[in-house]
């Protein structure tokens, strides 16, 4: 790699000491291969990674999901009920969903092989993509060289150097955000991407290394398919590796890497599942979820959200001498230009980049600590000593992922503070019963995500969801609950969607005698809260 110039400021500051002995970014020391052979129970990071694992188990163990995960519980019980043509897991409207990924058609095979309840296959997957998360991280680490510590630190960085108030987000590492989304898609595509960027390194240091080629074009196939968000920052750190030394991409034969594209796309468009341009032909229909990720980044200046992270900020800043260190600040800039671009023309949808963000601010800070030097100058201490500090800041921060793998019981208050659902509900009286692949109508959309939880359809989506005349479907369900509808035309709506039951929230002109012939009360709350209707 090219060695720019030592900058003028926060090197003098800080006193940087003799490099290490460099070698090019994507190869490995023949020691440390043989101490991760040998030896890879001593590795501090395995030290490290094992609690993590064991926290997700923990987390796992609560059951206390909140979020998309009846999305995603949604899916699986779709493809469990028919694995090869499956109706969308949200209104059974039509075959076909951008969310039938490699990742939730596994999760449905297993889930029809082995009979387990597709929550409890949900729930395995998020400690196994804790389990790769993990493993991705430790080996893209390698390419910062500096030793085992590099990695260490890079773990707790990244699940610690966020904010007070954290943003608990898809595709977002931080602990408290990583203790709600486990189970998603996004934790597996953000593992592929960094074993994507691996393998790219590797193959840019090596060009004879086809093993390495055909890891970025199967795994980077993988990657789109299963979590497109992911995907564009997958796409933006190997643009970032390709600019960052020229010669060396050219010396890696560019029309290799063209024919591994091509592979690429022809297997995302050959995914029989789905058709994954439709979501992307869709993201604008999305921008509406993700404008509060603007709002925390511009919120405070963002310090509340992301402060924290600005720890490795002179690090990153200073960086361009370490290996990797321009690759890290290309990386960064390409990100904060698209957010910043997001956020100019309302494509809120590309502040999903934010994590692309820190990363770099985090593995930047962890290459710099983590290195292998003659002597800790005092600048050095006094930075490593910041840097604890941020992290007990950022410990407090993100313990609300702490309290969610806590075994005993907590209050509905403490729940509540910390954003954790509790494992049964005063909805689950009206929710006992409803049997996968039936139709419900319902004025609420809370009521409509469990509905699609347990396996059953709803009229309108719960979620964002442009794949269905949505528009039309929320004009019906008006009418169904509106107190000027005749029972003829509420029996009519129910007759075009195949109703089985009504879930009676709010509108209460459903309830009345007569109001939807052929249905009666089956369940309900106390105080009639929320009354079930059921067809006779």
């Amino acid at each position: 790699m090219h060695q720019g110039p030592p900058s003028p400021g926060f090197d003098r500051v800080i006193d940087e000491p003799a490099q290490e002995p460099q070698f090019t970014p994507g190869t490995r020391r023949n020691d440390d291969q043989a101490r991760s052979r040998h030896r890879w129970w001593r590795d501090p990071y395995f030290v490290a990674a094992v609690p993590v694992g064991l926290w997700a188990v923990l987390v796992t163990l609560r059951h206390t999901w909140v979020g998309d995960f009846e999305l995603h519980l949604a899916t699986v019980h779709a493809l469990a009920r028919d694995l090869w043509i499956p109706k969308d897991p949200l209104v059974g409207a039509a075959s076909g969903s951008p969310y039938y990924s490699p990742y939730a058609v596994l999760l449905g095979a297993v889930k029809a092989v082995t009979g387990a309840h597709p929550q409890t296959v949900l729930e395995c997957a998020g400690i196994v993509n804790v389990a790769l998360l993990l493993f991705a991280l430790r080996r893209f680490c390698r390419n910062l060289g500096g030793g085992p510590l590099v990695a260490v630190l890079a773990l707790v960085f990244t699940l610690l150097l966020w904010g007070l108030r954290p943003t608990a987000w898809s595709g977002f590492l931080g602990l408290y955000s990583l203790s709600c989304s486990m189970s998603y898609p996004s934790v597996m595509g953000t593992a592929l991407m960094l074993l994507v960027w691996d393998a790219f390194l590797r193959y840019r240091a090596r060009p004879e290394d086809w093993c390495a080629l055909a890891a970025v074009a199967v795994l980077g196939t993988l990657v789109v398919l299963i979590h497109p968000f992911t995907a564009v920052n997958m796409a933006i750190g190997l643009v970032t590796f390709a600019l960052a030394d020229p010669k060396a991409s050219l010396r890696a034969r560019p029309a290799r890497l063209a024919v591994g594209a091509a592979a690429a796309l022809t297997l995302v468009l050959l995914w029989p599942w789905s058709d994954v341009s439709s979501l992307f032909g869709a993201a604008g229909n999305f921008d509406g979820v993700h404008k509060a990720l603007i709002t925390n980044a511009v919120k405070d200046g963002g310090f509340a959200a992301y402060g924290l992270a600005l720890i490795g900020l002179p690090a990153l800043v200073t960086g361009h001498r370490r290996l990797l260190g321009r690759e890290l600040q290309i990386l960064f800039l390409f990100a904060v230009a698209l957010v910043a671009l997001g956020a100019a023309t309302g494509s809120y949808g590309l502040a999903r980049a934010i994590p692309v963000i820190m990363l770099p601010l985090h593995l930047s800070l962890a290459s710099y600590l983590g290195s292998r030097i003659r002597g800790w100058t005092p600048p050095r201490v006094a930075y490593a000593a910041v840097a604890f500090i941020a992290c007990c800041v950022g410990l407090y921060g993100e313990s609300g992922g702490l309290v969610r793998a806590y075994w005993g019981d907590l209050s509905p208050a403490t729940l509540k503070a910390w954003k954790a659902a509790a494992v049964t509900t005063e909805y689950d009286p009206v929710m006992t019963g409803i049997r996968p692949g039936e139709v419900l109508i319902t004025d609420d959309a809370v009521l409509g995500r469990m509905v699609n939880a347990r396996g059953a359809y709803t009229v309108v989506p719960a979620w964002p969801y442009p794949f269905v005349d949505e528009a039309a479907r929320r004009r019906d369900t008006a009418t169904f609950f509106a107190a000027g509808t005749d029972s003829q035309e509420r029996l009519a709506i129910a007759n075009r969607y195949r109703v089985t039951c009504v879930l009676v929230g709010r509108h209460r002109a459903v309830l009345r005698p007569a109001a939807l012939p052929g249905f009666s009360p089956d369940a309900r709350l106390p105080h009639r809260k929320v009354v079930r209707l059921c067809r006779r």
